[in-house]
């Protein structure tokens, strides 16, 4: 399947030191995955989740899809799965790694498998791990669930709380702290890390969600946001060499917090991929001018509109039919320079990348 993955470089406009701190819980949210009731020292989930919490092991059943087995020192798989476990990595195939997962416990969330050869068994068979998730809270990040069966346990309680402390903000790829605590609404989150501070690791937090658990804070950072274009078809016509489309993109800024710049510049930045090396051209960071731009700026709260040209050439595919297309994937990358080679998303990385599938159909075969 044809891909294209657009990108685009944040640069720092004038003296503006660019930011790149990470949304992980959006603010008026608790974080949505918090353990509510565990399984207890049985491992089964005998609680039933109350609206607004997600039930995340089936009543009468372990937490399913646990890391069962583990491939071995010779990274060779040499376990076949039984009962409902899932086999992961295909028998005889090679893992990455010592230590990869290779099978898991499946939907009832039971270990049915016996390690075989040099693979690691991490969960004993016929038996499901202890105090693992029976109820998770929902999207709200809120518990709703206040009672418990069997030897389950009440991890959040009471009803109506979060879990506290829960990451709000991680110090991103520039290993510095850049958003300050509450900059949404009054709240309890809590500064961990100085603004101007530099962390130790990109997933360091620098904010976290407070006593209440409830998030009240918006990283700042460069955040451009990237309109996904539609999948692209070119039919070259029977006589004719090539065949182009020109791939329209609108790139928008939505950056947020006081500090922020007027304008973010960027750069579009389109590769071949898997195409032919012909395959891309007329790269244009800013449409609306009448020549090929390799930078533009985006006004804080706008958008620019953009531009490259795909274009098949006849030499280049090969097709047995109109109903047969011809696909590839042509490679984009969207990063900060601040950051570079990483993206610079304050709160989706993903944002800045897009797919286009491209179907070529060449009339002349």
């Amino acid at each position: 399947m044809c891909s294209m993955r657009i990108l685009a470089l944040v640069l720092v406009v004038a003296v503006q030191l660019a930011r790149a701190d990470e949304q992980i819980i959006a603010p008026g949210t608790a974080e949505q995955d918090a353990v509510v009731v565990n399984t207890g020292p049985d491992g089964i989930c005998q609680t039933t989740a109350a609206t607004g919490d997600i039930q995340a092991a089936p009543v009468g059943s372990g937490t399913p899809f646990r890391t069962e087995i583990r491939c071995g020192g010779n990274k060779l798989v040499e376990t076949t799965a039984a009962g409902d476990d899932t086999q992961l990595i295909a028998v005889g195939a090679a893992c990455k790694g010592a230590n990869n997962p290779i099978i898991d416990t499946g939907p009832n969330g039971v270990a049915d498998t016996t390690a075989a050869g040099d693979d690691t068994q991490v969960i004993a068979v016929g038996t499901t791990p202890a105090n693992t998730p029976c109820v998770i809270t929902g999207g709200n990040g809120v518990a709703d669930t206040g009672t418990t069966a069997g030897d389950d346990v009440l991890v959040l309680t009471p009803v109506g709380s979060a879990a506290p402390n829960s990451a709000v903000i991680q110090c991103g790829p520039n290993l510095v702290a850049d958003t300050a605590a509450n900059n949404v609404t009054g709240g309890d989150d809590v500064q961990v890390i100085p603004v101007g501070n530099a962390c130790s690791s990109a997933t360091d937090v620098v904010v976290d969600s407070g006593a209440d658990g409830i998030a009240t804070t918006r990283a700042e950072g460069p955040d451009l946001v990237l309109k996904v274009p539609r999948p692209l078809h070119l039919t070259i016509p029977r006589g004719r060499q090539t065949a182009s489309r020109t791939v329209k993109l609108i790139v928008s800024n939505v950056e947020f917090g006081a500090t922020a710049p007027a304008g973010r510049t960027y750069r579009l930045n389109v590769t071949k991929g898997s195409c032919p090396s012909t395959t891309v051209n007329q790269i244009d960071a800013d449409a609306s001018t009448t020549t090929l731009d390799a930078t533009a700026v985006v006004p804080k709260g706008s958008h620019v509109k953009a531009s490259f040209v795909v274009t098949a050439h006849l030499e280049d595919v090969t097709t047995v039919a109109s109903n047969v297309p011809f696909r590839c994937a042509v490679g984009v990358d969207a990063i900060a320079v601040d950051t570079d080679p990483d993206v610079d998303d304050a709160a989706n990385a993903e944002n800045n990348s897009a797919t286009v599938e491209v179907d070529i159909s060449d009339s002349n075969d």
